[in-house]
């Protein structure tokens, strides 16, 4: 055989060679009959092996990509790692017998252990509410009322299920993606946790990629009535825990304030109709269910639109339908589209379908004051900022503070959208559906009344500064 090696690097490949543990009780050898085998160096024996033997010579590639593939020299695929990680940089072989990819600081991002898989096939299947030391998980462990299940899935993953029987009904509740198609996952009485002979799972398991799988010692992965998945060490402590429980809680309070939400606004008033402003300008502009109207005052278009982060070359007169329906194919990526129309003394900057202004509303503001409403598929955006300062904003998930008229949670001056609140009558009349609404979205009238503006149909026809740029 040629030299061995004891690091392959991405890029790299092994012909004839053998990638060796850094102690030289372990090394993988491509072998010159097609198979690749991980041989005990120690105790003179093969611990696994893929491939029959007796077949062509093969290749044992780590690919740029974060993939070890052993391969035919017509490049035939014969085996694989599992899937792309492109921070797995190099593969070895540990001291202990497990063949890794790791990243650039020495982070395993996959393992084979020296496990033999067909003792592993052997073991018994998990029962009860609990996967112990020595089971795999064939089937499902249900809590012990009943109302959840663990079980895994064929394409790699284990997922948590709330049973017809509970509170809430069948549905999905927890997932983790541990290991390869078909792999099943087991804890070896070793306590690590293994997806076939693939010892990574505990690190996907837990967001922790910097844990070393043998450092620490599971005893059980037990289902509790709560909903949660715990992971139980050795001395009886908590490893992990899902946190499903206190998610399905917070769920469940949702449900319960908005089924009060509910009854309330069904004993409070419609607004009367005709208390609001005129809504053809809005009507005309066909915003879809993602967009940002930014208002700045006292300074012009271009200026808007630079401040915005536009390049100036990317400015230029269009009207709003070109600003919206230009072809874009000269862009490479995203594309950014913005209008800057002045309305009264101030200018309002439309992203179509962007979101800039939220986050450069701040310095938008330089010497001036700028309000920001923002609707997006998570909720709405309304923020009023001065000089660099934030006044007041409310953030997609302050709803309730923002349908009710109450102060904005976070600002300097956190009330100083609530006196036009109160003319929008936020608080006292009843939600209205936007789509058969007769009034604008409440916290765009809001934001056109604190700016003192009347946005009219006139003001957005004809060209004014636009662009259309790559991602800003």
């Amino acid at each position: 055989m040629n030299t061995p090696k004891t690091v392959l690097n991405a890029g790299e490949y092994l012909f004839g060679q053998s990638l060796v543990s850094p102690n030289g009780a372990y090394a993988l050898e491509n072998r010159a009959d097609g198979a690749l085998v991980l041989r005990d160096n120690l105790a003179s024996r093969d611990l696994w092996q893929i491939g029959e033997g007796g077949s062509e010579r093969v290749l044992l590639d780590l690919l740029t990509e974060g993939l070890l593939v052993l391969r035919t020299f017509s490049g035939i695929p014969l085996w694989s790692s599992g899937r792309i990680d492109r921070r797995a940089s190099a593969a070895l072989v540990r001291d202990d017998g497990r063949l890794v990819l790791v990243d650039a600081d020495g982070n395993q991002r996959w393992s084979r252990d020296p496990a033999d898989a067909a003792v592993l096939a052997c073991s018994p299947p998990a029962r009860g509410d609990r996967l112990s030391r020595g089971e795999v998980l064939v089937g499902s462990i249900v809590s012990p009322n009943g109302w959840y299940e663990l079980s895994q899935t064929p394409n790699g993953r284990c997922v948590l299920r709330s049973t017809p029987e509970s509170p809430g009904g069948a549905r999905g509740v927890w997932s983790c993606w541990i290991g390869a198609p078909g792999a099943v996952l087991s804890l070896a009485q070793d306590g690590v946790l293994r997806a076939g002979t693939d010892s990574t799972v505990l690190q996907r398991w837990t967001g922790r990629m910097r844990l070393d799988p043998s450092s620490v010692v599971v005893s059980e992965v037990v289902v509790r009535d709560v909903g949660d998945v715990v992971l139980v060490g050795e001395d009886g402590s908590e490893i992990d825990v899902t946190g499903t429980a206190a998610e399905e809680a917070r769920l469940a309070e949702n449900d319960d304030e908005f089924d009060l939400r509910e009854a309330e606004q069904s004993t409070r008033p419609p607004r009367p109709a005709g208390s609001g402003m005129t809504t053809d300008w809005f009507d005309s502009l066909d915003l879809s269910v993602f967009f940002t109207i930014t208002w700045v005052q006292g300074i012009d278009g271009r200026e808007a639109l630079s401040r915005l982060g536009v390049e100036a070359e990317a400015i230029t007169p269009m009207t709003y339908d070109e600003a919206v329906s230009t072809d874009s194919s000269d862009h490479d990526g995203m594309v950014s589209r913005a209008l800057a129309v002045p309305v009264g003394g101030w200018v309002a900057v439309i992203e179509p379908h962007g979101f800039q202004g939220v986050y450069r509303a701040s310095e938008m503001s330089a010497g001036t004051q700028v309000i920001v409403y923002h609707q997006g598929m998570d909720g709405t955006h309304l923020a009023w900022h001065r000089n660099g300062e934030r006044l007041a904003v409310y953030s997609e998930d302050d709803y309730f503070e923002l349908a009710d008229g109450k102060p904005a949670p976070e600002g300097l001056d956190p009330s100083a959208f609530v006196p036009f609140m109160a003319q929008v009558g936020l608080g006292v009349y009843r939600d209205e559906d936007e789509e058969e609404s007769e009034f604008l979205p409440p916290p765009l009238e809001v934001a056109c009344l604190a700016a003192g503006v009347v946005p009219e149909p006139e003001h957005f026809a004809g060209t004014h500064p636009g662009a259309i740029s790559a991602e800003l």
